[in-house]
């Protein structure tokens, strides 16, 4: 159809057709081409924790919150005021309540660092509130042998004197 310039069927006049150029396809192997320069990927900067190891976990693939030592700082709290324990081991159980509930309202917030803080400092919390209550207990056991001794003592006196 070289050198046609009218249409067959409709009679108007067309213009040059050049045909498109026919498309090659490039060698999948590009060992020729230089590729650019990417740089090696750094590792992520973790962030900093607080305690002996970062407590945050995962676990099929989603993060866990750090145990939040909610119960024994409960039952720490509830034995030191059953017993009529120290009002410091009693403050400090309450201390300890306050910081393990923060745990997992800092890690719902995203913030991993602050609920292992928190974590950190209830564990602690709950361990000296414990040692308090039960130092306090002793000291008050030692107390009671001792005034009954003494009165054990005094009547045991009165005793040898009547004889």
């Amino acid at each position: 159809m070289d050198g046609v310039t009218f249409c067959g069927s409709c009679g108007a006049q067309l213009t040059s057709f050049t045909p498109p150029a026919p498309v090659v396809s490039q060698p999948a192997d590009n060992y020729n081409q230089q590729q650019p320069y990417q740089q090696p990927q750094q590792p992520q900067p973790q962030q900093p924790y607080y305690g002996s190891q970062m407590n945050v976990g995962v676990t099929g693939g989603a993060l866990t919150p750090p145990k939040n030592y909610m119960t024994e700082a409960i039952i720490v709290t509830v034995v030191s005021f059953l017993c009529c324990s120290s009002l410091i081991s009693l403050i400090l159980g309450i201390i300890a309540i306050v910081k393990a509930n923060n745990v997992n309202t800092e890690f719902a917030k995203g913030n991993f660092t602050e609920a292992n803080r928190n974590a950190v400092a209830a564990k602690k919390l709950t361990i000296w509130a414990a040692v308090v209550a039960v130092l306090f207990v002793i000291l008050i056991v030692i107390l009671i042998f001792t005034v009954i001794g003494i009165a054990g003592l005094s009547e045991l006196g009165d005793i040898f004197q009547n004889m």
